[in-house]
């Protein structure tokens, strides 16, 4: 009963949020928008509080699913209304108004991204995430995810290698888009974990009738007391919290669900303050 009528004011703030852009003319759209993602990045928050709390599995399958369909559509219309906005399609905007609108589209995009993350969760929990396995590179794939982090990399002043083999691997039978995901949760963690002018280096060879992908960072590293809870869902460490409090421990939870889906494995070596290693293993065999 709780998750239907939090569901059901999360549907009104939103529904109010996306007409917000036509009655800009009335009210102030600065201080709606502030106002109305504040109150939505909050009642969010308190949805996925909830669901750590619930101790039904089928309660919990049941609060992510609904949850994250009943979310979706509105925060697609609310990124669409904040672009015409930010376009000037309904008049010129001051900057302050421009910095403001682009905020609350950043805001936006985070939200859809963490409703994306609930709705795999939810297909995971229910084996429903399948697969669309093909040959593909995935030295391919870990270049391309390595690239796309170039900048934060750069932003954060962090010593970065990418260590190329002399000859190409062997393509290998994978779902490209999910194993981009996985790797990219990876370098997403290294990044965000280690500090300014801190040091990040990837690999990927093949070894025996696998191919290894692995990501060393001098960050934060795990607790452990904890690591044998680091790829449970929703679950995050201490100091990862301390360091991220707006995380939601989805992450390494997809990395490992979608590894082992491809007959893989994934492991780590860690240890509090002085790192992490992560290790993707797969079957490098076409078929």
């Amino acid at each position: 009963m709780h998750h239907k009528v939090i569901i059901f004011f999360s549907s009104i703030l939103l529904g109010l949020i996306v007409i917000e852009p036509f009655i800009i003319s009335v009210l102030n759209p600065v201080a709606i928008y502030l106002f109305s993602i504040v109150i939505a990045l909050s009642l969010l928050a308190t949805i996925i509080v909830l669901i750590k709390k619930i101790n039904s599995e089928k309660s919990e399958k049941e609060i992510i699913s609904l949850t994250a369909h009943q979310l979706s559509a509105p925060l697609a219309s609310i990124k669409w209304s904040l672009e015409m906005l930010l376009n000037e399609d309904f008049g010129p905007l001051e900057d302050e108004q421009k910095i403001v609108f682009k905020k609350a589209f950043e805001r936006d995009e985070q939200l859809i991204y963490l409703v994306n993350d609930l709705l795999n969760a939810s297909r995971i929990d229910e084996k429903k995430y399948l697969l669309n396995r093909k040959p593909q590179s995935i030295e391919k794939i870990v270049m391309a995810v390595s690239d796309a982090c170039r900048d934060d990399i750069k932003k954060k002043k962090i010593k970065f290698k990418l260590s190329k083999l002399s000859e190409h691997l062997p393509e290998i039978n994978i779902d490209g888009p999910k194993i981009k995901l996985a790797i990219q949760n990876l370098f997403d963690n290294a990044i965000k974990y280690t500090p300014a002018g801190g040091k990040i280096t990837a690999s990927i060879k093949k070894r025996g009738r696998y191919i290894e992908f692995k990501i060393q960072d001098s960050g934060i590293g795990i607790e452990k007391t904890q690591q044998n809870k680091i790829f449970s869902k929703f679950f995050r460490g201490g100091n990862a919290v301390k360091q991220d409090p707006m995380g939601y421990g989805l992450g390494l939870f997809f990395v490992k669900n979608i590894i082992e889906a491809h007959d893989g494995k994934v492991w780590f070596k860690s240890a509090e303050n002085e790192g992490s290693t992560f290790y993707i293993s797969l079957p490098a065999k076409k078929g």
